[in-house]
């Protein structure tokens, strides 16, 4: 799956979470965070911390990977977001 926002990245995580049958109480328990926490996350993703996004992962059991800019081939990029549209601002 390709993220070019943290919108997109929290809409997957909570996703994963609801498809594992995971409350944000039990997420937010695993890793020693508070489920308010968790909920701040899934809501507005682009104010929270880069250590709470790691502890969702860990949470999750899923992983982050960075890759250069148009190293993944089209069908490998699976946007959930549906509107295919294209990250055009550099970081």
């Amino acid at each position: 799956m390709k993220v070019t926002d943290p919108k997109t990245l929290s809409v997957y995580l909570r996703d994963e979470r609801k498809r594992r049958g995971i409350s944000q109480s039990q997420v937010a328990d695993l890793v020693g965070l508070r489920q308010g926490t968790v909920s701040r996350f899934e809501s507005s993703p682009e104010k929270m911390q880069l250590d709470t996004l790691f502890r969702l992962l860990s949470a999750l059991e899923l992983e982050l990977s960075v890759t250069p800019k148009g190293s993944i081939k089209p069908e490998e990029n699976d946007d959930i977001s549906g509107a295919g549209k294209t990250w055009t601002e550099e970081w």
